[in-house]
């Protein structure tokens, strides 16, 4: 497979001659590519940081891409984004849970442009606003910064600012008992780094002394993205769907009953969870079980319309989701009968 700036080169080059359909075309085409350097990425962790930079070649943060003589501006920014955060993470679930985001998100930013140029009953003007409104949706634009990082990152200025004062009043006190200078030989500095290590030390010791005695966290696993407790039943996770219909919020019903489900034929023996696991796997592994496929299959594709594709759900979309679901959670139990 052709490395770094290679295809992007090729699209530049071969943009003026080419039709105005395959521009759109030769896009989609490096969505999958870039798709399926993530599950290399998934495969060979060594393998990381050159899969990364390719991906960012291929769809650079921003590109123009011409459809019917229509010209929309992408913006790829949301990609560069969560690679950047996938690169930040040290979790070793979370990293997996990010590339499991990435990889849907890339599938069904596809699957809409597939259909969008298949749809032969729209006409450029149409084709080129359908393909406009998939790309400015919230799932392809960079998070906005929650209120938890906002305060995150100030408190860290915060606590170099202060760091910072310390450490130059201790220099000054530090020159006027040892004279001019003291806080800059390496006598000088070695002091300020244990006045500083035993400051730190006093801290933590009154913190430990203060801190009320807590519980012990409860072991948490990720399944498609979602920390879940490992002790929580497909039941529960039935239940927190259902509080999420009834406020409203469609989406967030229909990512619990998928995970429900999933708890489910894992529960049973069916299939095992894993971190690294996508709904298209787990739809394999639970196929070949009759009963099973067509009703998964379907809670499949919607999980992916909903949730990575960020379409919105309404409570009659949730009611034939829910009634799907519930055909998926009987048959199951007729199989593990």
């Amino acid at each position: 497979m052709t490395r770094a700036l290679a295809p992007i080169l090729c699209f530049v080059l071969l943009a003026a001659d080419a039709a105005a359909s395959s521009r759109l075309l030769n896009y989609e085409n490096r969505v999958v590519r870039a798709a399926e350097q993530i599950e290399r990425i998934k495969a060979d962790r060594e393998y990381g940081e050159e899969g990364i930079n390719h991906i960012k070649g291929l769809l650079p943060r921003s590109e123009q891409i011409d459809f019917e003589g229509q010209v929309v501006s992408v913006d790829n920014n949301w990609l560069h984004e969560m690679l950047d955060s996938y690169n930040s993470e040290k979790d070793p679930q979370q990293k997996i849970a990010k590339l499991n985001e990435l990889s849907g998100r890339l599938r069904s930013l596809d699957d809409h442009l597939r259909r969008t140029e298949a749809d032969s009953s729209l006409d450029s003007n149409d084709a080129g606003e359908r393909i406009r409104e998939i790309l400015s949706r919230p799932a392809y634009q960079p998070e906005p910064e929650t209120a938890a990082g906002a305060f995150l990152r100030k408190a860290v200025r915060k606590i170099r600012e202060f760091v910072g004062q310390i450490y130059s009043a201790l220099t000054r006190l530090l020159e006027r008992l040892l004279g001019a200078g003291a806080g800059n030989g390496w006598i000088g500095k070695v002091l300020l780094v244990l006045i500083l290590l035993l400051g730190v030390l006093a801290v933590v010791r009154f913190g430990r002394m203060i801190r009320r005695p807590q519980g012990k966290r409860k072991k948490t696993r990720v399944v498609l993205g979602e920390e879940v407790a490992l002790d929580s039943t497909s039941k529960e996770l039935a239940e927190a769907g259902l509080a999420a219909a009834r406020a409203g919020d469609f989406r967030t019903a229909v990512r619990k009953l998928y995970v429900s489900l999933l708890y489910e034929l894992s529960e049973r023996g069916l299939i095992e969870l894993e971190d690294s696991a996508t709904n298209h796997e787990y739809l394999r592994k639970a196929a070949r079980f009759a009963g099973i496929a067509a009703p998964m299959r379907y809670l499949t594709e919607r999980f992916d319309y909903v949730w990575y594709g960020m379409f919105p759900a309404s409570e009659d979309d949730f009611a034939d989701y829910f009634a799907r679901y519930m055909e998926a959670m009987e048959n199951v139990r007729i199989v593990n009968q």
